[in-house]
């Protein structure tokens, strides 16, 4: 009962600030993008909130239960590069752009940048879309697992509650009541995660004889288990890589997802980039980015500890990974239960409480932010400036609430029979995002031969060739003596595809390049 009872509290908390955030939301900027009125703190835990989603919180403490260390790459090149340095490489000339011209999304800048209005704006719309649809199925699988750990309830009423609450205040709220919620959300589990990881620590013995028993886990699951000493990768946990040869850990899937992938993605995705527009002084992104780094690099790192100390219980046989029964009742047992299996048997029980709001909060501040750009990219981007631009702003309402309903509803039910590693969900979209936008973005800010005709073709073969991919090889693609995560043949011709484009047609014109703050410098002159 008092699990229920935190439980209906934060969601109560919640309700009331979507609540003023939707007295707030008056005009379509104010749905986008807050209308640029967002102050630092708000901004900045907006950016932490946006970037940590339920795959950090259980995704990434599942991924180090498998693989161990290895995971420590991902905290320290991924999130917190993203959204640190994404607001330095993108935000001073973004938000210098916004208020030149009045851009409130990606595709807004878009359409001035490669002087096309309509049918590139709406390539970049249904992409960012598609890409935000996959990022959403993750987050609701987050929510289901905690939920049936902590509170009893099946995997889909949990994870049913979440989208009704979250699909609830967006439609009213709109930016206002993602940014607001947000700020409470991102305290939340930042204090929630900094709280239970020492606690963690200390009745595993201490970091440091965490790490040595860490090393004996192919023993430990041996003689306790009864499993072969490699079960699960247990001979490569206390390393920082493994052989080339190995999923995932192998030194050569790192460098294509934790060094290209998974960053770039994040720092290039829509629901990531828009935030730039919502804040109202240039001053803030001085001192944001330090904070961003320091506070998602601790957080992770910790998130990491917690699944390695699942890991080194399960292999001296103190815990046991529970089972889900998912819809049509299949049953699994998935590493991704390993932070709430671990917090309920070595937690004080008022600490344990925490857990779920905890995750609700780290779900909820990126999937709110997922469906407002989602809504965003059809309303605003396809239907006004793309096919209809004298449609009224009731009627952009109407298909803002469309959009939300269609996509929260969508994504949840494919979540009901999810894959067995939250973190593929999230690093798939992570991959569409990259291999789509990073030349447009990246590009466009700062390479001056970028033209429309690279970015659209860029675009599309990126978009193509990374589905393609995961078609036919999955996560993982085996090439001579070394495995490489499935996205990065989407990456090459996305690059190669822009490249060619670019170098084979005309750049823009000089006084379009100048005015668009195009070129080889971060801070607009």
């Amino acid at each position: 009962m008092a699990a229920l009872g935190v439980f209906v509290a934060y969601l109560v908390a919640i309700a009331v600030i979507a609540y003023y955030g939707a007295k707030r939301c008056k005009t379509l900027t104010d749905f986008i993008a807050a209308s640029g009125q967002l102050g630092f703190w708000t901004y900045t835990l907006l950016m932490i909130g946006a970037g940590v989603s339920g795959m950090s919180i259980l995704g990434v403490a599942g991924v180090s239960f498998t693989y161990g260390w290895a995971q420590m790459w991902g905290d320290l090149g991924t999130i917190v590069v993203a959204i640190s340095f994404g607001t330095i490489l993108v935000g001073y000339k973004l938000w210098t752009l916004r208020k030149r011209y009045g851009i409130w999304d990606v595709q807004d800048y878009f359409a001035i940048r490669y002087e096309d209005p309509k049918l590139f704006r709406a390539l970049a719309g249904i992409v960012s879309a598609a890409c935000c649809f996959s990022y959403l199925i993750g987050q609701y699988t987050a929510i289901g697992v905690v939920s049936e750990v902590v509170l009893g309830l099946p995997y889909f009423v949990g994870s049913l509650i979440a989208l009704i609450v979250i699909v609830g205040y967006v439609l009213t709220g709109g930016m206002f009541s993602t940014a607001w919620t947000t700020f409470l959300q991102s305290l939340l589990f930042i204090v929630g995660v900094f709280v239970m990881t020492p606690i963690i620590v200390s009745q595993m013995g201490g970091l440091e004889r965490l790490n040595e028993l860490l090393s004996q886990v192919p023993l430990l699951q041996q003689t306790v288990r009864g499993k072969d000493p490699g079960y699960l990768f247990a001979y490569f946990l206390d390393k920082p890589w493994a052989p080339p040869s190995v999923p995932f850990a192998g030194w050569t899937y790192l460098i294509g997802l934790y060094g290209i992938i998974v960053p770039f993605g994040l720092m290039v995705a829509p629901h990531i980039i828009n935030n730039l527009t919502c804040f109202k002084d240039a001053k803030y992104m001085r001192w944001s980015p330090v904070i961003m780094y320091v506070v998602t690099a601790l957080l992770t790192l910790c998130v990491t500890v917690i699944g390695i100390a699942a890991r080194v219980a399960w292999a001296q046989g103190k815990l046991e990974i529970p089972t889900l029964t998912l819809s049509g009742g299949v049953k699994v047992s998935w590493s991704d239960m390993s932070f709430p299996t671990i917090a309920k048997a070595l937690l004080p029980y008022g600490v344990y409480l925490l857990l779920l709001p905890v995750v609700l909060a780290a779900v909820m501040s990126t999937t709110d932010r997922l469906l407002v750009t989602a809504a965003t990219n059809i309303s605003y981007d396809v239907v006004r400036n793309a096919l209809k631009p004298t449609i009224s702003d009731r009627k952009i309402k109407l298909i803002n609430w469309i959009v939300i309903l269609a996509f929260g509803l969508g994504s949840w039910y494919l979540a009901l029979t999810p894959q067995p590693m939250l973190a593929w969900f999230i690093w798939a979209a992570n991959a569409i995002a990259c291999n789509s936008f990073f030349w447009p973005v990246l590009g466009g800010l700062y390479w001056r031969r970028m033209n429309k005709h690279a970015a659209r073709w860029g675009m599309i073969a990126g978009f193509v060739a990374t589905l393609v991919s995961f078609a036919i090889w999955g996560t993982t693609i085996p090439i001579p003596g070394a495995l490489i995560y499935a996205g990065v043949p989407g990456f090459i011709v996305h690059t190669v595809v822009t490249l060619i484009v670019a170098y084979a047609t005309k750049p823009h014109s000089e006084d379009l390049l100048k005015s668009t703050l195009t070129g080889p410098f971060i801070r607009p002159r």
